[in-house]
């Protein structure tokens, strides 16, 4: 395949350096972001297969000028760094007008690991609801709603844990409670959830108002409420024990009752995880087959450290062991994300276990604040350079001043004419120019700088307080 790669001066060294293998054509232009369709209009493009322009020249219209020109017109990388990646598979992927390759190819490699992971659902041991468990299928995400302001918060609550990648849903029940509002929750529960419903508690109470109202699965059966084993029906059953012995006595007395029994030997918080970790393997090297639950959100809550890499760790041991679901809560603002978090993990770690690689270049990832790649940078030739210098001066914007807020995720800037809700900041700040709430640089600078700030507070799910830094722990200065 003979390919063509479309460029600009500043980035020639480096698109030479990892685009060995094609052609390279540089653009009479500085910037390759800048290159329209109408600068190539006298470029002889005949003899290619393949001609790639730069990444993010994604909003022209490539398409109209592939058709007009009768060759194959499409996006690189967005770096050139990523060249190298993007032309090992040229002859393989069907390259995008829209979307830069770079994002093409991680996008066809996390489709290629979900298919594969999910091929293995129908080797399982038994089902929760639709949900398969056990046996060959991917380790499935619990999450537990610990608490609940009204019946509305819990809603929201159930559709916001679906959303995340929740496999199955928890009600955590108070130790103390109320029978007709119990009765109540879990009706409205069953109501809302597309997902098989769990109900957390070790009172025999609890456990039949559960069963009663159609639960999938019950957490849980201890030597102290063995006696709520009378209640169950058709449910699974989650079996609860430290000490390892005990646990498989316990499960032998369960399986009588159903076939769906889940082992938990507990995971305990830090600085105990080694030592349930040795439990964890001492039970599943006795045995083999019962699907194990492994809770995960007993460490990411007792920490105070950043709940994705925790979660993706916790993730890999578990699946290491041979776990078979993980159980988290989002009961904290630090630990907010844990479901997603762990849903992403699952796959990750089953696709290490199928493939036999570590659990990266999946196309699928955790990466959040940190990268795999450090870009190397075009060079620039400086002239009449200035130190920076920040200004003191404020002079109010006599068309008013804008308050901005984050809720729900999304941007909430007021001002006295109007309010914008947007994502992204781009869309919020063109929209004021749009509709001229702006008259001097200055004040359009700093809602540019505030609105970013408000984005990527939304991103990372981190309180947003406008004229404050984004606190970053110990990135920051």
């Amino acid at each position: 395949m003979k390919i063509l790669l479309i460029t600009g001066k500043l980035a020639e060294e480096i698109v030479r350096k990892y685009g060995q293998g094609a052609d390279v054509k540089v653009c009479d232009i500085d910037i390759a972001a800048f290159i329209t369709p109408t600068l190539l209009e006298d470029v002889d493009l005949s003899s290619y297969d393949l001609v790639l322009v730069p990444g993010l020249t994604y909003n022209y219209d490539w398409e109209s000028f592939e058709k007009k020109r009768g060759v194959k017109v499409r996006l690189g990388p967005i770096h050139a760094y990523d060249l190298q990646h993007v032309l090992r598979v040229a002859d393989k992927v069907e390259f995008s007008h829209q979307i830069p390759a770079c994002r093409l190819i991680e996008s066809v490699k996390a489709d290629e690991v979900i298919r594969e992971v999910d091929a293995f659902e129908e080797k399982h041991l038994f089902k929760i609801g639709d949900v398969a468990i056990g046996g060959e299928s991917r380790m499935k995400v619990v999450a537990e709603i610990a608490s609940f302001k009204d019946f509305d918060d819990l809603e929201r609550k159930i559709e916001y844990y679906t959303e995340s990648g929740a496999d199955i849903i928890d009600i955590g029940v108070p130790l103390e409670f109320d029978s007709e509002w119990l009765s109540k929750v879990l009706k409205v529960a069953v109501e809302v959830s597309d997902l098989p419903l769990s109900v957390d508690t070790f009172s025999k109470k609890a456990i039949e108002i559960g069963v009663k109202h159609g639960v999938d699965m019950v957490m849980s059966i201890s030597r102290e409420n063995l006696d709520a084993l009378d209640v169950i029906e058709n449910q699974a059953v989650v079996v609860v024990d430290r000490n390892v012995e005990g646990l498989t006595k316990l499960l032998n007395t369960v399986k009588k009752r159903t076939e769906k029994a889940i082992a938990d030997p507990v995971l305990d918080p830090p600085l105990r995880v080694a030592e349930s970790i040795v439990r964890y393997t001492q039970f599943r090297e006795l045995d083999p087959e019962t699907p194990v639950l492994f809770g995960a959100g007993n460490v990411t809550e007792l920490s105070d450290a950043d709940s994705i890499g925790i979660n993706a760790i916790l993730a890999f041991i578990a699946e290491e062991i041979g776990c078979n679901l993980l159980f988290t809560t989002e009961a904290s603002p630090k630990t907010t994300g844990s479901v997603r978090e762990l849903k992403i993990a699952s796959y990750l770690a089953k696709a290490a276990k199928i493939r036999d690689s570590p659990p990266k270049d999946a196309g699928v990832s955790l990466l959040v604040l940190k990268e795999k790649v450090r870009y190397e940078e075009e060079r620039i030739n400086l002239n009449n350079v200035v130190e920076a210098e920040e200004s003191r001066e404020f002079i109010r914007d006599p068309l008013g001043d804008f308050i901005i807020q984050v809720v729900d995720g999304k941007i909430v800037c007021r001002h006295d004419s109007m309010t914008i809700i947007g994502k992204k900041a781009k869309e919020v700040v063109d929209t004021a120019i749009r509709h001229n709430l702006l008259s001097r640089l200055d004040h359009a600078a700093y809602l540019g700088r505030e609105l970013m700030k408000a984005e990527i507070a939304a991103l990372l799910r981190k309180s947003y307080i406008q004229d404050r830094d984004l606190n970053f722990g110990y990135y920051q200065k």
